[in-house]
């Protein structure tokens, strides 16, 4: 399980280097204090992409609180802060965690129907940099700018765990349905001295 969740934050580790890349080179930014893709309804992700997630919940004895609110049917998803810190970005209360599908919206490609190259991106930032969005749209179709491609992570992640990668529910389903998977796995793991011990983070989990 260890194993699995450490190759889905590689992946996730290599994108963020790729939209950071994109970003300084096209000058495209999301809005200040702008969470308006999180407020989306109908957000859907598959259960693969929140196993790290899963995880930081489960080795910090945050998951029960995390299942108690999943069981009420929040309408938005349950990482979203419900107030701004102080100094910090309004948006995901564990950005550090979020899914696949938050990190690749706004600064990553998808082909349109005529198979070019579309920046995957919202209204408000096509709005609010016109010239810029109009100048990474063309220089990507020539390959002059760097940006990574949707289906390139999505096909990375499958190739670590088909299943789990093919297992789309509304975003808050496959959250939940990734911290159980974490959590049952590590109650129910044998517990091995000399060949394999748990993972000091979740020492307390286990023997609770």
């Amino acid at each position: 399980m260890l194993e699995k969740i450490r190759k889905v934050e590689r992946v996730f580790k290599q994108l963020d280097k790729d939209t950071r890349k994109f970003g300084q080179q096209s000058n495209l930014k999301c809005l200040t204090n702008c969470n308006l893709c999180c407020l989306k309804k109908g957000l859907e992700a598959n259960v693969l992409e929140f196993l790290p997630l899963a995880y930081h919940l489960v080795s910090n004895n945050l998951h029960e609180a995390a299942l108690d609110l999943l069981e009420i049917e929040p309408e938005h998803c349950i990482n979203l802060a419900k107030s701004q810190v102080p100094g910090e970005t309004a948006g995901c209360s564990v950005y550090e965690y979020r899914g696949l599908i938050c990190r690749l919206f706004g600064f990553s490609a998808v082909h349109d129907k005529n198979s070019k190259l579309s920046v995957y991106t919202c209204s408000h930032i096509k709005k609010e940099y016109p010239e810029e969005f109009k100048r990474a749209s063309e220089l990507i179709n020539t390959r002059s700018m760097f940006i990574p491609e949707v289906t390139d992570f999505y096909y990375q992640i499958y190739s670590i765990d088909p299943l789990l990668a093919n297992d789309y529910n509304p975003i808050n389903v496959s959250i939940r349905k990734a911290i159980e998977r974490v959590a049952y796995y590590y109650a129910n793991k044998p517990m091995r001295k000399r060949r394999e011990k748990l993972d000091p983070e979740l020492k307390s989990t286990h023997h609770e």
